[in-house]
């Protein structure tokens, strides 16, 4: 008998042990996959490398840990949504933020037709970026631009990073490039922040540079954003720009207003600006 009650505790203790596991495993989700593929069911495991998923529309798959982008738990099956727009966090107008890339991310940006730029994450702390203009490209005296940035989560709402951007620009009177050494901060999180770079113009004989640029989402494909450059040295320079982007699943459009004290004088007030962002 009591070798009996022995085994039934046993058992009772195996059935309350699957139970607990199996609700555990089974909260609703949506893993956001880098490509921008959305699948949303049932989390049925997971551990440092997979993810195992009960999708509403796929079945049951397994995914590679190296292929999230995100996990997000919902509330209920019904909610969220098979649409997700995720912000391009790591930079602004052209300034970064201290929000990083994961590994693996990268886009391709083309600005008025003519500026084209490339950034590619090769850890979820480093990226590299580089780009050059067209017109100068074909008058063989590129310009080009390279910049190189490491940055990692503080805490909740903190985010920190240095690196460098490197300017070339040939066919200018008198020492036009910039190479500016900075560290960022970036207060808030993808949808909502602020970023301050601080730097120095190491062309300029080690000038001071600082950059203030902001974002806010506003719907599920919108922001409003800003960016703006202070410059100082022998010729000290600012430039402002406001705006807008238009956040796609691969695809951004960046829009806005241009402007500083010699485009004001001119009677013009502002330039308009396009750009369009492809993320791989």
């Amino acid at each position: 008998m009591k070798r009996h009650l022995i085994l039934l505790a046993l058992l009772l203790m195996a059935f309350f042990a699957h139970g607990q596991s199996t609700k555990e495993t089974n909260k609703q989700a949506e893993v956001i996959l880098k490509d921008g593929n959305v699948f949303r069911g049932a989390i049925l495991a997971e551990n440092d490398s997979l993810v195992k998923i009960q999708s509403e529309l796929a079945g049951e798959l397994s995914i590679k840990r190296s292929l999230i982008l995100e996990i997000k738990y919902l509330k209920s099956k019904s909610t969220g949504s098979n649409q997700v727009y995720i912000n391009l966090a790591s930079r602004y107008f052209y300034s970064p933020s201290a929000i990083n890339m994961k590994k693996g991310d990268g886009y391709y940006q083309n600005t008025m037709l003519i500026l084209n730029s490339f950034n590619y994450a090769f850890t979820d702390y480093f990226t590299l970026g580089g780009g050059f203009e067209i017109i100068s490209l074909l008058t063989k005296h590129p310009i080009f631009f390279v910049t190189p940035k490491v940055s990692f989560k503080a805490t909740t709402n903190l985010y920190l990073g240095a690196g460098l951007l490197y300017v070339h620009v040939p066919f200018s009177e008198g020492n036009s490039n910039l190479a500016v050494a900075f560290a960022n901060t970036t207060y808030g999180n993808p949808d909502h922040n602020i970023t301050m770079n601080i730097g120095t113009n190491l062309a300029s004989g080690g000038a001071p540079v600082v950059t203030l640029s902001g974002f806010t989402r506003i719907g599920t494909r919108f922001g409003l954003m800003t960016e703006n450059w202070i410059i100082t040295g022998d010729n000290n320079y600012a430039l402002y720009t406001c705006g807008g982007r238009v956040i796609g699943r691969k695809n951004m459009f960046d829009f806005g207003l241009v402007s500083n004290k010699d485009i004001i004088k001119s009677d013009i007030l502002a330039i308009p600006f396009i750009s369009y962002t492809l993320r791989f």
